[in-house]
């Protein structure tokens, strides 16, 4: 027999009655209070997992609770009845600090190695199987909030402009996907010499870009990086990542209400956080590889990208160079291409 002093609620109200609780070998429970007792048994009862010391919970089959704090005696009742055998498992292995211990770096791999390969994997999968029309949609969005953000209209000469939307087509005249590449041409002084891949198709250059390049083919060089940029789907794909870590956090720890839509978190990515260096290499062989089918001397790709980081203090907020490798490096590695 084993005897427990607790406190029971009647599912109706707040109100609390000291009770005494009586485990008998045969299954059978007593509950007595002061003004009264009835009887119950033990396979009747829910009884909640321990949780350190905190007060145990054991809820009766009409929907009353009890409550008690001697967590031992309610222990020894679990293990002469054979209750809740995984709970008081997991319970001595909460005690054990080797065990803790064990689990939290197990549980702090997981999270990195969900981050660093199952988020980009995901990503990926997820980006390559969206629809043209929702990665269009959501490219269009997201041009909308740039031009309310940070673009003014630009003062590049229409004939330019049609001129280098020209040699654009040429360029993606080839590439595998089924956007419908377009030019757009923006002023930014904020930043500066640079320029944007959308998703769906849309390349932005800006004014700043085009007084930095010596010639056309500098541009269609940055054009090449930017299209392997929207033909490799990273922009969609750093979306994703970003968003999909979010949702695994927010998993871990409860929280889902700071997850944002694609369209709104969109622009933000696309400028401040911009491509891991893994992306950024991938653009670059694109981009190799692209001018190499248009005959267009890899010497111009070198040169833009050693332009753009002479200019890069120039505009420190939105440096076109400042996510990427360093400049000498994505140079050897396009030049170790072409060995």
């Amino acid at each position: 027999m084993i005897s427990v002093k607790a406190l029971y609620y009647d599912g109706k109200s707040s109100v609390q009655t000291p009770v005494e609780l009586v485990f008998y070998e045969s299954g059978k429970v007593l509950i007595r209070s002061d003004a009264s007792q009835w009887d119950s048994t033990v396979d009747r009862l829910s009884i909640a997992a321990r949780l350190g010391n905190t007060r145990r919970n054991i809820f009766l089959s009409d929907g009353s609770k009890i409550e008690t704090d001697d967590n031992e005696a309610i222990d020894r009742v679990c293990r002469y009845f054979n209750k809740n055998r995984p709970q008081s498992l997991l319970h001595s292995l909460e005690k054990n600090r080797t065990y803790v211990l064990a689990a939290l770096l197990l549980t702090a791999a997981t999270i990195w190695a969900g981050i660093e390969f199952g988020v980009p994997l995901a990503a990926k999968t997820v980006a390559n199987s969206l629809p043209a029309h929702v990665e269009h949609k959501i490219g269009k969005e997201a041009l909308i909030k740039l031009d309310d953000w940070l673009f003014s209209e630009s003062t590049i000469g229409k004939g330019t402009q049609a001129e280098l939307n020209r040699q654009l087509q040429q360029l993606t005249a080839h590439t595998l996907r089924e956007h419908l590449y377009r030019l757009l041409f923006r002023n930014s002084t904020k930043m500066g010499a640079n320029a944007l891949a959308i998703p769906g198709g849309d390349i932005i250059l800006t004014d700043d870009l085009l007084d930095l390049a010596e010639n056309n083919e500098q541009i269609l060089a940055v054009l090449a990086h930017e299209i392997g940029h929207i033909e490799h789907k990273h922009g969609l794909r750093s979306l994703l990542q970003n968003s999909l870590t979010a949702l695994f956090m927010a998993g871990l720890l409860g929280d889902i209400a700071s997850v944002t839509s694609l369209s709104v978190a969109l622009p933000t990515v696309l400028v401040e956080t911009r491509y891991s260096r893994q992306f950024e290499l991938e653009a670059d062989r694109y981009a190799v590889e692209l001018l190499d089918k248009q005959n267009i001397p890899i010497e111009h790709f070198t040169r833009i990208l050693t332009l753009l980081e002479q200019s890069h203090g120039l505009n420190p907020e939105f440096d076109y160079l400042s996510s990427h490798p360093a400049t000498d490096k994505r140079i050897g590695t396009i030049y170790d291409r072409r060995k």
